[in-house]
């Protein structure tokens, strides 16, 4: 519960977001349901729309696409940096698409199609990142300098009502507030130092706007085109109503431009869906036209401005292939080919339509297509989620969605427009077919087929004696039995359309029977899509067998780890090469490099696995992968993301001398003078002293809140640290207040430990004093090296992309992870080199999954 919660305030403004945006969705569905019977009239007076003015907006279209690339062409020159104009004209478009689909704002700008540009105009992710936030901004300021002139001439004009005009003043309080804030950023005044406090991220974030080149001068001219943009929009509502061959006014498309900006903020999620078409056919009544008129208005208007631009990006799209898009848009496409049969399945068909259709279906037929449309699209909602984690069962239930919605389209009211929709949706499926391949979870479907046999059976006999019992003036009918069967049936499936309930009785029992139809429906859905989750058991045998490769070519301070009890185990088909992982649900986390002969072979290892994770349904991620290995899995198309470096000493180099150890020394002779002694066990360790060590690690584990973790660590393990050397620290009564435990290492010449604990009221310093004289214990014994292990997040220095930046921050700036600088703090000390590690992993799409799989693995 309370991580519930937590969730729910860190997603405060993403959910009333999407709340808002499925209200105005809402609003739209009841205003065109209740509008329907306008709706054939509205279709009429669209057909018979002046050519020349559609070519003028079609042109104006045109003219708002390159407006839309200049304004990104001279983003990018604010800050000295030049993209082409085709480039940033394809870039809007495409990140318009997604943008529709995904809230908050400016996510989009700063996370998708940043690697394009980057390979296409040699500009950095960085560079991408804080031109689209100039962007973005210069688009909201635009949106206020045009709507508040506007609705305050409509205040003058036309006595607004209170609350319009206390959302006036709010604006304008808001356009100030955000002018001032701007200024006072960029001076450095007490705005930044408060954000600098409270927002540290986004402190950061202008604190490098403020450092980097900018030029004023294309800064305003970004803020000039998108005022164009809003020039273009006031112009395209009015080419509307000339179009249309109605009675146009200046006035009219400025203020109902006003309003659709001022809907379009409220609602950044799915743009104003419904209600921005609600609101402006309202507005438009206002000066004169009829609803008709007005309806045909907005539809036209929203053609021009938001749904061309969708199918012109979405083209885009399905021709560019191995974008962070290619996963996410066929289940885009799905959600809105839902929205689509909805809307389609609520509002009537064209009447001309009607009657050739019914020269060729019977009625019965026609309704039922209709029924199938609505039923398929609140369906596609649910399966457009399991579509994005690639299941297989998700992408077959699309295209058979998507065919039949194809066929019944047309089989409803010839209705050839959504048709379109759903072949474009068919074939996007198909085309990008080879990403879904996570397998369902045969053995839950088999375990939970019986009793929701039992369900389903359960509401077929309640239907079917419900029915041969009603009285019949509820449905002026008496069913006999067959026929209570077949009504049963055919509400369970939704598909009684030819039954008309009489009584409120009647309408209450049928809708109770639609509701458990559509729950038991909904639960077989979720049975044939529940992904599968393979908990993979090693046995004893693979682990003697990894153990001996381990011993053969291991050459890493985690190869110990490698063979732990935790971990699953991949042999090669020659047996010469091991892979160590661990599932969480459709992903395997490998820990480190495979275990092979030499980094020759490693490509042809990764790539068995590979392919035998992808036969399992799995997809894969490489923890901790060392930067000297980096390019072998380059070479092999993946992609990278530091989590860390990794700290090594070197033994032969390593004394107290000079002023930078003097910090040390003085600990080491203030604990040697209150009588703490270092101590070496060597194995087998006896009862006695791993009871002790255990009553340290539970007091250390207590007084820092922590719990064990596993997968690149160990835990305390009696029968483990009984077989392992160990050094500690103990005071004048023999007391240990401080221990490490040393375990094997395949590195030549290298010494490797895992566990360093102490106890709550162990003295300041007890850890620098036990390292130094560990360190010395180990060069006696001809060690070289000693691995000091990962500072996860440290050492990215210089971020290239929006995903270090956000490590970085994190690292340097979130309380949460001030532990990580005091491990970095401490390990400096002893002057060690550092290796940065590297999380791999196949697409962008990956890091939505990955931490949660990361944590779930390194659980005991």
């Amino acid at each position: 519960m309370h991580k519930a919660l937590h969730f729910l305030r860190g997603k405060q403004k993403i959910l009333l977001q999407i709340a808002l945006s499925l209200l105005f969705v809402g609003l739209g569905v009841y205003f065109f349901r209740h509008e329907e019977a306008e709706i054939p009239k509205v279709i009429d007076a669209l057909k018979v729309a002046r050519i020349p003015w559609m070519i003028a907006g079609v042109a104006l279209l045109i003219g708002f696409i390159v407006v839309q690339g200049l304004m990104y062409v001279y983003s990018f020159k604010a800050i000295d940096r030049k993209i082409g104009l085709v480039t940033a004209m394809a870039l809007y478009l495409k990140r318009n698409l997604i943008s529709v689909f995904l809230p908050a704002g400016l996510l989009t700008n700063m996370f998708f199609f940043t690697g394009e540009l980057e390979r296409k105009e040699g500009v950095t992710k960085t560079d991408t990142y804080f031109a689209s936030s100039i962007f973005s901004i210069n688009s909201i300021l635009s949106s206020v300098i045009i709507g508040i002139p506007a609705l305050i001439w409509l205040l003058l004009k036309s006595k607004l009502s209170g609350g319009m005009v206390l959302g006036i003043v709010l604006i304008a309080l808001f356009m100030g507030l955000v002018i001032y804030a701007i200024r006072d950023i960029r001076s450095g005044g007490p705005w930044y130092h408060y954000l600098d406090r409270k927002m540290p991220s986004l402190s950061e974030i202008l604190s490098n706007l403020r450092q980097n080149a900018f030029d004023q001068r294309s800064f305003w001219k970004v803020l000039l085109l998108s005022c164009v943009i809003e020039l273009i929009g006031i112009s395209h509502l009015y080419i509307s109503m000339e179009a249309l061959d109605l009675p146009a006014s200046w006035s009219a498309a400025i203020i109902g431009y006003a309003i659709v900006l001022v809907l379009l903020m409220s609602s950044p999620f799915l743009r104003g869906v419904g209600v921005i078409e609600v609101a402006l056919t309202y507005a438009l009544t206002l000066f004169g036209l009829t609803t008709i008129e007005a309806i045909s208005v907005a539809m036209l208007f929203r053609f021009f401005e938001f749904w061309s631009l969708l199918i012109i990006g979405a083209i885009l799209l399905v021709f560019q292939r191995g974008s962070l898009l290619v996963r996410v848009f066929p289940a885009l496409l799905l959600f809105a080919l839902g929205l689509v049969n909805i809307f389609s399945a609520i509002t009537p068909a064209i009447p001309a339509r009607m009657h050739v259709l019914a020269d060729y279906l019977p009625l019965a037929a026609i309704n039922a297509s209709t029924y199938f449309v609505l039923f398929s699209g609140v369906l596609m909602l649910g399966v457009g989620a399991y579509l994005l984690r690639g299941l297989r069962n998700a992408w077959w239930m699309a295209v058979i969605l998507s065919a039949l919605s194809l066929i019944t389209h047309l089989t409803k009211g010839i209705d050839y427009e959504e048709a379109l929709v759903a072949l474009i949706v068919l074939v996007s499926l198909l085309i990008e077919r080879k990403h879904y391949f996570i397998h369902n979870d045969l053995a839950l479907a088999r375990l939970s087929f019986f009793p929701g046999l039992v369900v389903l059976v359960g509401v077929l006999a309640f239907g079917t004696i419900g029915f041969y019992f009603i009285n019949v003036r509820h449905f002026n009918a008496d069913f006999t039995l067959l026929a209570s069967l077949k009504e049963s049936a055919t509400s369970l499936l939704l598909l009684n359309v030819d039954l008309v309930p009489v009584t409120r009785f009647a309408k209450e029992f049928l809708y109770g029977m639609h509701f458990l139809g559509g729950a038991s429906l909904a639960y077989l859905a979720f049975l044939s899509l529940r992904p599968l989750v393979i908990r993979s058991k090693s046995h004893s045998e693979d682990r003697e067998k990894a153990k001996v490769l381990v011993s053969r070519y291991g050459n890493s301070p985690l190869d110990y780890f490698k063979s732990y009890d935790d971990k699953s185990f991949w042999f090669s088909e020659d047996g010469e090469a091991m892979v160590a992982y661990k599932t969480s649900r459709t992903y395997a986390i490998v820990l480190e490099n495979p275990v092979c002969k030499d980094e020759a072979s490693m490509v042809e290892v990764i790539r068995q696995f590979e392919q035998w994770c992808r036969d399992n349904g799995l997809r894969t991620a490489w923890y901790r992968i060392p930067e000297h290995s980096l390019a072998t899995y380059e070479q092999l198309g993946k992609k990278s993301l530091p989590v860390g470096e990794d700290a090594n000493v070197d033994l032969t180099q390593f004394n107290l001398q000079g002023a930078g150890k003097k910090a040390l020394r003085n600990v080491l002779n203030r604990l040697e003078k209150e009588g703490f002694t270092f101590h070496t066990y060597d194995p087998p360790q006896t009862d006695r002293l791993l009871q002790q060590l255990q009553a340290v690690s539970g007091d250390w584990l207590k007084e820092t809140d922590r719990s064990e973790l596993v997968f690149s660590q160990g835990l305390f393990d009696v029968d483990e640290l009984r077989e392992q050397q160990v050094f500690t620290i103990e005071n004048t009564q023999g007391k240990i207040v401080g221990f490490v435990n040393i375990i094997p290492c395949t590195t030549p010449g290298m010494a490797n430990f895992d566990l360093m604990r102490r106890t709550h009221d162990a003295p300041n310093g007890v850890m620098d004093y036990l390292f130094v004289r560990m360190f010395e214990r180990l060069r006696d014994q001809g060690f070289t090296q000693c691995n000091l292990g990962m500072v996860p997040m440290s050492g990215i220095d210089d971020p290239e992309n929006i995903q270090e930046r956000i490590i970085k921050l994190a690292y340097e700036r979130i309380r949460q992870f001030s532990h990580y600088k005091s491990l970095r703090f401490f390990k400096e000390k002893f002057e060690p080199g550092w290796e940065m590690m590297y999380l791999v992993y196949n697409e962008p799409f990956d890091l939505i999954y990955i931490p949660g799989a990361l944590e779930k693995v390194m659980e005991p």
